[in-house]
C-alpha cells in the first residue's frame, strides 16, 4: 500500500475532525498535512495503547529514531514522499515526542497555570510543526502554538470521566477547592453542580486564552492557516458541547457527529475566505 493511502484510510475516517478539515486546507499543502498528522496521530496515541511506562517511552525512543532516520514506516515515508520532512525542523519533531512523554509521569498541578503549561509542551508543538510546513513568521506561530494548546485542554476535559475511572485525574487544586470537587465526583453517574462549573470555567479559560491568540492573526495569516484555525473551530465546537452538558463526560468520550463538524469547516473557511 502506498503511504499516502495508509495515510487516509488510518485518518480520514468518520467522526475525525481532519475528515472535516483537511479538504480546506491549501491544495498544495493537503497531502503534507495529513502526512505529519499521521505522524503526530502514531506518535500521540503510544500512552494511551501501552500501559507499562517502560514500553511507552521505548516506543518513543523508536519514532525518535525513525524521523531522524528516516526508518521505514508508512507516515514517514509518507513525510518524505510529500517533501514534509525536508521542510520540518527535527527539533519540534523532539519537542513533540518530550511533550507526550509528560503524560506517562500522570503529573499533578497546584494551579491551573501549571496545567497550562503542561498543555503547551503537550499541544503546541503539533501546531508548531504544521505552522512551519504552511510558512510564517515566529508571532504566527506563536499564537497557533496555543489554539493547540487550548485544543489539548478541551481533549483533556473530554476525557475526565474515562481518566478518573484509570485513577488519573489532572485537574488543578486551585480549581477543585474553588468547586468543591474531587476525583470522585468524576466517578458519579450524576454530574454534581460542582462538577459542572469546573468543567465551564476550566474550558473558559482555555477559550480565553486562545481568543486572545486568534486576534494576533492578521488576516492574511488567518487565510494562510486556515486549516489550524479550522481545527481549531472544531475545538471550540466540542468545547461548547461539554459545557451545555458536562454529564456527558460521565457517560463516555463524547465525538461529534461528522455532519456537524463538515458545517463547521465549511462555514469557518467561508469567513476566512470572506476577510481576505
Amino acid at each position: 500500500m502506498e503511504p499516502l493511502e495508509w495515510c487516509r484510510q488510518r485518518l480520514l475516517v468518520k467522526g475525525n475532525p481532519l475528515t472535516a478539515s483537511l479538504p480546506f486546507a491549501p491544495h498544495e499543502h493537503r497531502d503534507a498535512i495529513l502526512a505529519l498528522r499521521a505522524v503526530i496521530t502514531e506518535v500521540a496515541s503510544i500512552p494511551g495503547t501501552v500501559t507499562e511506562p517502560d514500553v511507552a517511552l521505548a516506543k518513543l525512543d523508536w519514532w525518535r529514531r525513525a524521523l531522524d532516520e528516516q526508518l521505514p514506516h508508512p507516515a514517514v515515508r509518507a513525510l518524505a514522499q510529500t517533501g514534509a520532512a525536508e521542510r520540518l525542523d527535527k527539533a519540534r519533531f523532539a519537542k513533540l515526542i518530550d511533550g507526550i512523554a509528560l503524560s506517562l509521569e500522570n503529573p499533578r498541578f497546584e494551579q491551573r497555570e501549571l496545567a497550562w503549561e503542561y498543555f503547551m509542551k503537550m499541544g503546541a508543538p503539533a501546531a508548531r510543526l504544521e505552522a512551519g510546513l504552511i510558512g510564517g513568521d515566529q508571532a504566527e506561530s506563536d499564537a497557533l502554538a496555543v489554539l493547540g494548546a487550548n485544543g489539548c485542554l478541551v481533549r483533556q476535559v473530554r476525557d475526565l470521566g474515562l481518566d478518573a475511572h484509570a485513577n488519573r485525574w489532572l485537574v488543578p487544586l486551585d480549581i477543585q477547592a474553588e468547586f468543591q470537587v474531587s476525583r470522585q465526583d468524576a466517578l458519579q453517574k450524576k454530574a454534581s453542580g460542582g462538577f459542572n462549573g469546573m468543567v465551564r470555567q476550566w474550558l473558559a479559560d482555555g477559550l480565553h486564552r486562545s481568543a486572545g491568540a486568534r486576534q494576533a492573526l492578521d488576516s492574511d495569516a488567518s487565510w494562510r492557516h486556515r486549516h489550524l484555525l479550522i481545527q481549531h473551530a472544531l475545538d471550540h465546537r466540542l468545547a461548547v458541547s461539554l459545557a451545555r452538558r458536562p454529564q456527558c463526560i460521565l457517560e463516555g468520550r463524547m465525538l461529534p457527529g461528522q455532519l456537524g463538524n463538515s458545517w463547521t469547516a465549511w462555514r469557518t473557511a467561508r469567513r476566512l475566505r470572506i476577510k481576505v
